[in-house]
């Protein structure tokens, strides 16, 4: 179905501009201008179109609003609908568009500190939210992820793919564990997907808000700081082996600390290694899909498949995660000087 065609179910007058925003792994986006105003329009990925997530992003989207932070907000449709369908009965969410733009990729440490401030924001004003979350949908389910890994290698559907990713999983196994966060860590509200194509700059270059969230939940928030520190202390696609920046990841604790809200001595205790945990169990992510071929989006101007994308991701992945443990100590005297009592 045509976007002209879902449009046509909002009241949004004449439609000036459509334009396809190629990023993300999971939804596809439009950029929508109109006599109404400026909207994103998403195509929602299958598996994140639950009654239960859609309710949970108008809480906390609402919420945000009446915090002040930026934040979009949903649109219904002309029938009053929280989302149009298609022919195919998918999903697709109307938003208001926050003004800004978002960066592909961080190039300095300005800009890990100003992503590192967003988030600490967002985590102080979604602190007091008087909301169940209904989304069942795993939110850095480490341990989940790690078992569901190991189900996939034994399935004998994926067998003629197991040897593709049998090394990596080896690694992933053998490492995963052992950077699991302990079970009574405070449960706290979650974005659950800053990278930094989620994080909206202005003109100034001070970043105002977070976007796509989708993913809000309770969790740890070193879940949220450590795919902060994944995604924002390297250069490159995900999909390209690059070094870990720790001027970066010294810059994400300044911004933190200076706008973030206190952490507990033992979420202090592990946010060094909360980087390379999310990197690890990302890893473990994208070797599932190498082998059941169902979730990420692949680039098929660069790849023939998402199976082959999935392996290149996954040895990114791993490339990060051994560059981390060998700034692990470092990491952890940052972490002291900048969080300690």
């Amino acid at each position: 179905m045509s976007v002209d065609l879902i449009l046509a179910q909002y009241d949004l007058g004449a439609v000036h501009g459509t334009e396809l925003v190629v990023a993300g792994l999971m939804h596809q986006t439009w950029f929508i201008d109109s006599a109404a105003g400026a909207f994103v329009l998403q195509r929602l990925h299958h598996k994140l179109s639950t009654t239960g997530i859609l309710n949970d992003y108008v809480a906390v989207t609402a919420h945000l609003a009446a915090k002040g932070v930026a934040a979009p907000r949903l649109v219904p449709t002309r029938t009053g609908a929280p989302v149009a369908t298609d022919a195919e009965a998918r999903w697709w969410r109307l938003t208001t568009r926050v003004p800004g733009h978002t960066r592909a990729r961080v190039t300095s440490v300005a800009e890990a500190e100003q992503g590192a401030r967003a988030l600490g924001r967002f985590h102080r004003a979604m602190a007091d939210i008087d909301h169940t979350f209904e989304s069942t949908h795993p939110l850095h389910d480490t341990a989940g992820h790690l078992a569901r890994l190991q189900a996939a290698l034994a399935d004998p559907r994926f067998a003629a793919h197991r040897g593709s990713v049998a090394d990596a999983a080896a690694q992933i196994v053998r490492l995963l564990p052992e950077l699991l966060l302990p079970d009574d860590l405070p449960p706290r509200v979650v974005h659950g997907d800053p990278k930094i194509s989620n994080v909206m700059f202005d003109a100034d270059g001070q970043a105002v808000g977070l976007i796509d969230l989708d993913t809000c939940n309770t969790h740890s928030w070193l879940v949220d700081l450590g795919d902060a520190v994944r995604s924002w202390c390297r250069n490159g696609r995900e999909d390209e082996p690059e070094a870990f920046h720790l001027d970066r990841f010294e810059a994400i604790l300044r911004g933190y600390a200076a706008e973030g809200p206190t952490l507990s001595p033992a979420e202090r205790a592990h946010l060094a290694g909360a980087g390379r945990l999310i990197t690890l169990e990302l890893a473990s992510r994208f070797a599932r899909d190498a082998l059941e071929d169902d979730y990420f989006a692949f680039d098929a101007d660069r790849y023939p498949d998402r199976r082959t994308h999935n392996l290149a991701r996954t040895g990114a992945m791993l490339h990060l995660a051994a560059d981390m443990a060998a700034h692990a100590q470092a990491m952890q005297g940052l972490v002291e000087t900048m969080f300690g009592d």
